[in-house]
């Protein structure tokens, strides 16, 4: 029999059909769904049934008061703590929604102190010496070394206090007045949270100001009370008003004549399971305190204990265990699913089998997991960090794809995202501009969301609008379940937008996102059914009073089973101890009795882990009460415990290599692609420097970039990357120099060009599709500034060098040449950042700018250059020599970079600055057709050295540097 079935079997043979005399108070109001089934199958007839209810709801109606929601009682608080405040200092000033997230933790705080009947007075007492304590409290010495200790953190031995401790200060002395008169505040208006309640009612008891219509309150299957419970409890009792029905298993409760004597029964004295209902029944042993016990030791019962890794491995685990247990219709209520983590709820819901049916579910679906509210939180996002110009609002760029790519939006609107993101792509919006977004055929909904409210205040109206967008969509499209995902969510805004209309409360952009934000992802659905049929699949402490056969117990991990999170509370842990708060270690005594009186009448128990141990806040080891059954259990044969860990096998999959065979196919495209053509002599593509270093380093990049055609997709930079930077250095120098090109540049010429350096950089920001360089903000102004001393540095190294004469300037195609290869031509171009001439030594120098890394290694056999991609930049100053000695034979040439890490050491030459030889020429251009061949020829495989997949734009391709 459960707890239930023998508690009213009970109560039937002491009052028989005068049990409608009766009012049974239970903790919870799902246990009184079942109390009501228990009593209609005990009695198996027609009656007035006694009064059954839960304790706060009795509670509550005994007070007469009013309960409002979490929004409005915070707010009644902002209003008091405000006034309290200015009192004592007058330049204080908190808008509510700074003070609301700790507002409603102290709310908490406030409510407890009730339940506990704590004396406020003395909690929030400012201690100046600590002398005071002892002549102040009068409380046990246990007690008072907690109120020593706090008073010790926050003042020091010798007074002294730091600036944050300071401020805790003068926020702690004007608590106890914040505290009266928001109790004060609320009585008047006849509103109350639960505390207040608590404490009332527990006052008129002891006054005598309290009557009941029934003859007996029983209370049934509590464990530990707050101060204000236990003494309405007591009061009853002694009145000989109350029964009290505790529900304890020998395990770790003592046998009922050993209860008044104060040893601990030795097993599990760490969590003490039974450690409040023994010093509650031993107090009133001799009233009517009753106790119903079982022996879980002396019943059979199969426990198994189960790892299985990751939730959705766990989920799918308790499906096979549901598909084999082969529950039949009549007994399924008599099996519970337990989720000790509540993420667990959707991937269960989707592995139980189709015959679990019907499946009652307590838990509320959270809102914050659908599309609609993800949807409107990013509104608050976009919002939040949008910035007004005088053309009109910008959005940041992914804040607007992020909206448009939310399911809900693209469902509805599939191509809109692409075509608006190639367009920020294209233009490298950081920011997107309101115009922009107004010039594609936006639907109702988008074009209310990006059109914001011209100031803060403007927000409930925007908000509204676009829940009744919202509602008309989803009704159009017949959406069942986002029409109520809309209207919940709608019913929170509304109660946050009462409480702002009705204070006349002020806020920001940034404020109301943050209370919209925490209103609205507490929101919750609750799921219909018939709550007495069928499988029950339950939270943790939803478990309370209720007895199952079977139960599946999932994510019973440390840190879940018990919970170990510790609400936060501006009442730190050693003044909670002294003044008799709950803290962490009443939590773990609580869950330990609600876990063991669940599995206490169970037939078989399902234990089932996450075997994943995350060190970085994921999963945590197996719970305590996994090794505390194995240790006291273990030899006991009517408790048959077993323990395997579950593994999926993986199997061991080696990605094959990648190689591209060189074909006739393959040849024949290489071909057309590169080959010289009459009639189109310059065509794109050409070999060029970039490309043929990039074969060097993997032949298989090559043919996704060259051949295959396979682009990177267009990033927009929020930062300035690597390649964006050097694009507008090297446009900057040529702006600069463009007016000089074919003259003599002299020191008094680069005082000049200094002199444009912002004009020309201003200008190359522009071209560069980066808007104006002096609106840069963040890490890009900063980049601004590394660009401009890139520029500086150049200008200063050339005004020392001897006078040169600007022949070209990044010019395409001026050096345009074909190179005979198996009696066909082909095509190579290079774009040279800078040619110049040096008159006094009729020399002509290349000159590159380097932003990036460059190595300028010696090389002493030009065949080290063909070797691979590590000497590109000796390459690339060959063939550019290579490339201007086929247009001017009798020019002597040099080579040269400007690197921005070495922009002090002046040009770095290639081999020194050696003029590059005829025979060097010769000999680099049989290694260049030797290259080309191979590239018409050879496999395209992957490079050995994966190193460099890590950054290769391909390696998903290949599956290799991830």
């Amino acid at each position: 029999m459960t707890f239930l079935e023998i508690m009213v079997q009970q109560l039937k043979d002491e009052y028989g059909d005068a049990i409608s005399d009766i009012c049974i108070v239970v903790p919870t109001r799902r246990a009184v769904v079942f109390l009501r089934e228990t009593l209609a199958k005990t009695y198996q007839k027609t009656l007035w049934a006694p009064r059954m209810v839960s304790i706060q709801d009795i509670i509550r109606e005994l007070s007469g008061w009013q309960f409002p929601d979490i929004l409005p009682l915070v707010y009644e608080l902002y209003q008091v703590y405000s006034q309290v405040m200015k009192k004592h200092h007058p330049a204080w000033s908190e808008p509510f929604e700074v003070f609301y997230s700790w507002g409603e933790m102290l709310v908490k705080d406030f409510d407890e102190l009730d339940k506990y009947e704590v004396d406020a007075e003395k909690l929030f007492t400012n201690i100046r010496d600590l002398k005071e304590i002892d002549a102040f409290f009068h409380l046990p010495e246990e007690n008072m070394a907690s109120i020593r200790q706090f008073w010790f953190t926050v003042r020091g031995q010798e007074g002294g206090v730091t600036e944050i401790q300071e401020k805790f200060l003068m926020i702690w002395q004007v608590l106890y007045e914040v505290y009266s008169r928001y109790r004060q505040t609320l009585f008047a208006k006849g509103l109350a949270y639960d505390g207040m309640a608590y404490r009332e009612i527990s006052s008129r008891l002891a006054k005598g100001e309290l009557s009941f219509p029934w003859s007996k309150i029983v209370f049934v299957g509590f464990n530990a009370l707050s101060t204000a419970e236990e003494k309405i409890f007591k009061g009853l009792l002694d009145a000989e008003k109350a029964i009290v029905y505790w529900d304890v298993d020998l395990a770790y409760f003592p046998k009922e004549e050993t209860l008044t004597k104060t040893k601990y029964h030795k097993f599990l004295a760490g969590d003490a399971p039974g450690k409040f209902i023994r010093d509650y029944h031993g107090k009133w042993l001799d009233k009517e305190s009753r106790i119903i016990v079982s022996d879980m030791q002396s019943t059979p019962k199969d426990i198994f204990v189960s790892g299985v890794p990751l939730q959705v491995g766990q989920a799918r685990y308790l499906g096979n265990l549901l598909n084999e247990a082969n529950i039949p219709k009549e007994k399924m209520s008599r099996n519970a699913i337990v989720l000790a983590d509540e993420n667990l709820l959707f991937p269960v819901l989707y592995s139980i089998p189709a015959h679990i049916s019907p499946l009652n579910i307590t838990m509320g679906f959270p809102l914050k997991q659908t599309n609609i509210f993800h949807l409107l939180m990013m509104v608050g996002r976009m919002l939040r960090n949008m910035r007004e110009t005088p053309e009109g609002y910008q959005f940041a760029y992914q804040e607007v794809l992020d909206i448009l790519n939310n399911p809900f939006i693209k469902a509805k609107e599939p191509h809109l995202s692409n075509h608006i993101r190639d367009e920020i792509s294209k233009k490298n919006l950081v920011y997107v501009p309101l115009h922009i977004l107004s010039s594609f055929d936006l639907p109702a909904l988008l074009k209310h969301i990006f059109s914001p409210p011209k100031d803060a205040s403007g927000q409930i109206a925007f908000y509204e609008t676009i829940f009744g967008l919202l509602l008309e969509d989803t009704q159009a499209n017949k959406d069942a379940l986002d029409t109520e995902y809309v209207f919940h969510l709608y019913t929170q805004f509304n109660l946050l937008k009462e409480v702002m209309l009705a204070y006349g409360a002020s806020y920001t952009f940034a404020g109301f996102s943050g209370l919209f934000r925490e209103v609205l992802q507490k929101a919750k659905i609750p799921f219909e059914g018939e709550p007495l049929v069928g499988v029950q699949l339950m939270g943790f402490l939803e478990t309370r009073v209720l007895d199952f056969e079977n139960i599946y117990i999932l994510a019973a991990n440390e840190g879940n089973l018990p919970d170990t999170t510790t609400g936060n509370s501006f009442i730190p842990f050693s003044l909670r101890k002294g003044f008799g708060l709950p803290t962490f270690e009443e939590k773990d005594t609580i869950y330990a009795y609600h876990f063991y009186r669940l599995i206490q009448r169970a037939k078989t128990v399902h234990l089932i882990y996450n075997s994943v141990v995350n060190e970085s806040g994921g999963a945590k080891e197996l719970s305590r009460y996994i090794r505390q059954i194995r240790h006291f259990f273990r030899n006991n044969e009517n408790l048959r415990i077993q323990e395997q860990v579950i593994s999926t096998p993986v199997p061991y999959y080696e990605t094959p290599p990648i190689s591209i065979s060189a074909g006739a196919d393959t040849s024949g495209r290489l071909k057309e692609r590169f080959r010289f053509d009459k009639n189109k002599p310059t065509a794109r593509p050409y070999f060029s420097a970039t490309g043929l270093t990039s074969y060097l380093g993997c032949s298989l990049r090559f043919y996704f970039r060259y051949v295959a055609e396979i682009r990177e997709p267009e990033e927009i930079e929020q930062t300035m990357e690597a390649n964006t930077l050097g694009k507008v250095v090297h446009t900057t120098m040529e702006l600069l120099y463009g007016s000089y090109k074919n003259q003599v540049i002299t020191p008094e010429t680069i005082k000049i060009l200094e002199d444009r350096l912002e004009e020309c950089m201003e200008e190359a920001f522009v071209m560069q599709g980066l808007g104006s360089g002096k609106k840069l903000q963040g890490k890009n102004y900063l980049l601004r500034n590394v660009i401009r001393k890139i520029c500086e540095r150049v200008l200063a190294q050339d005004r020392i060098s001897e006078p040169f004469e600007v022949i070209s300037l990044e010019e395409d195609k001026a050096f345009f040449q074909t190179l005979e290869v198996d009696g066909e031509e082909y095509k190579f171009n290079g774009m040279f950042d800078r040619v110049d001439y040096l008159p006094e030594k009729n020399i002509v120098r290349i000159v590159d700018y380097k932003t990036g890394k460059v190595e300028m290694k010696a090389v002493t056999d030009l065949d080290e250059t063909f070797d691979s991609d590590k000497y590109k930049e000796i390459f690339q100053g060959y063939l550019y020599a290579w490339m201007y000695n086929r247009i001017y034979p009798e020019a002597q040439v040099q080579v040269g970079y400007y690197t921005a890490k070495h922009m002090s050491d002046g040009i770095q030459m290639l081999n020194g600055g050696k003029v590059v030889s005829e025979p060097e020429r010769i000999a680099f251009e049989q290694k260049l057709k030797s290259l080309v061949k191979d590239i018409l020829t050879r496999d395209f495989i992957q490079t050995e050295d994966v190193q460099k997949c890590s950054y290769c734009p391909y390696k998903g391709i290949c599956n290799r540097g991830i």
